[in-house]
């Protein structure tokens, strides 16, 4: 009895060392273009979430905070903090991680600052190896220090298990570095100065104003538009004639719409819609910091709502009052108000929590989550009769809620909202 003879499939078997289809002819110039990779400019990578191009800020608490990164053609506004000059640090960050990543910085201090003042004075590059030695004399030097009545007494093993967790988290950060040969975000020793030297002069712009330079009836921020357009078409035809080498643009600019360069509100609306129009269609991506506290907060939705992530940054100094003790080891408060949109319609990030706390290391500055103390362990739990001790706590606390209508939708008009230390 004979079989009858199978129907011929289109499934071929694989042969271990030869690629399927390898006698056809033009197979394998098919196969090295389908494999190869595109290459991504320098600093960047694509964003898991939407499929965006990223680049870092230069500090990789803020990088995750904003799902990843900086999206390239999009604009990052940081409101400047009161008594206090901590949104430099974020500043100085994104500079110099674009010094690194060899991609063309352009800074410009609008209040008459000379740029090369800020650019002399970028972090240096360190290791990761040398920061996590770093991160180890920080602990050990906090354990000295600390009292040992403070001491967890939840479970005597609970502290070794914390330190095997870090040592393998250590382990795992580790063997990624070394997976990884270009490096997204560095790590940067505000101790130590970055080497001149190093910096490709052709791909560092500068521009430098002040208010008495400017001619009489001349709008600055067209002339500083103007400036930027022409830079920014540059890096596109560079892009467009060498895709491989393509470089992204990054754009600085300190103390922006600031009243002792311009007082020219409108102007500022127009540049920032030309701006951001300019940015869509360039491999460019700006940040911008505003003095918010001193405008009323009509003209700060304006600038908020062309800009397309916002944040805030506030030391407890300026917010008034004392420092809770829950908050004693922290300097101030950083709110994210607005995420970038760009692609979609909807968010396609959302951040686990709007509110966090920032504090400066000896070498650097650390964006964390808030965590309290357990209940009846901070001062004021046991009392509930002397409430003036939980009044200063309770206004810093309040502040922090303040700033996320941005992105919930909340409105100042709702019903009243609860006091809980623990509700953010």
């Amino acid at each position: 009895m004979t079989t009858p003879l199978r129907p011929p499939t289109t499934f071929v078997r694989k042969v271990a060392g030869k690629p399927a289809g390898a006698g056809a002819p033009g197979a394998s110039s098919t196969t090295t273009t389908t494999t190869q990779a595109k290459k991504l400019p320098n600093g960047c990578k694509i964003s898991i979430q939407n499929g965006n191009l990223l680049t870092s800020t230069g500090l990789q608490d803020l990088d995750d905070i904003l799902g990843g990164g900086i999206p390239v053609g999009s604009i990052l506004m940081i409101e400047e903090d009161i008594n206090s000059s901590y949104y430099m640090f974020l500043l100085k960050y994104f500079l110099a991680e674009g010094i690194l990543q060899k991609q063309g910085v352009f800074f410009s201090s609008l209040i008459g600052l000379d740029p090369f003042e800020v650019l002399n004075k970028l972090p240096a590059r360190i290791t990761k190896e040398e920061e996590i030695e770093q991160d180890k004399q920080d602990v050990d030097s906090n354990a000295t220090t600390k009292n040992p009545q403070d001491e967890l007494k939840i479970a005597w093993r609970y502290q070794q298990y914390v330190s095997n967790e870090m040592s393998k988290q250590q382990h795992q950060q580790q063997q990624q570095a070394s997976l990884q040969q270009n490096t997204f975000c560095h790590s940067y020793d505000f101790t130590r100065k970055m080497n001149v030297q190093s910096m490709i002069p052709e791909q560092i712009h500068t521009l430098s104003y002040s208010s008495t330079s400017q001619v009489e009836g001349s709008s600055p921020y067209r002339n500083l538009f103007l400036e930027i357009q022409n830079l920014v078409y540059k890096y596109n035809q560079e892009a467009a004639s060498h895709p491989e080498n393509t470089k992204v643009l990054r754009l600085a600019l300190q103390s922006f719409s600031s009243p002792l360069w311009s007082n020219d509100e409108e102007g500022v609306i127009e540049f920032l819609h030309a701006l951001k129009g300019l940015l869509r269609s360039s491999v460019s991506t700006c940040l911008i910091t505003v003095p918010t506290y001193i405008y009323n907060s009509a003209f700060v939705k304006k600038i908020s709502h062309l800009c397309d992530t916002v944040v805030s940054i506030n030391s407890f100094s300026g917010l008034g009052g004392d420092t809770p003790e829950q908050f004693a080891e922290y300097l101030g408060l950083f709110n994210i108000k607005k995420i970038a949109r760009l692609n979609t319609l909807s968010l396609s990030f959302h951040p686990d929590m709007l509110t966090y706390v920032f504090k400066m290391k000896r070498r650097k500055m650390c964006i964390e989550t808030i965590h309290l103390p357990p209940e009846m362990s901070r001062s004021g739990d046991s009392k509930p009769d002397s409430s003036s001790s939980n009044k200063k706590s309770e206004d810093i606390v309040s502040k922090m809620k303040s700033g996320s209508g941005l992105l919930c939708g909340a409105s100042s008009g709702g019903p009243a909202k609860s006091n809980s230390s623990l509700d953010f």
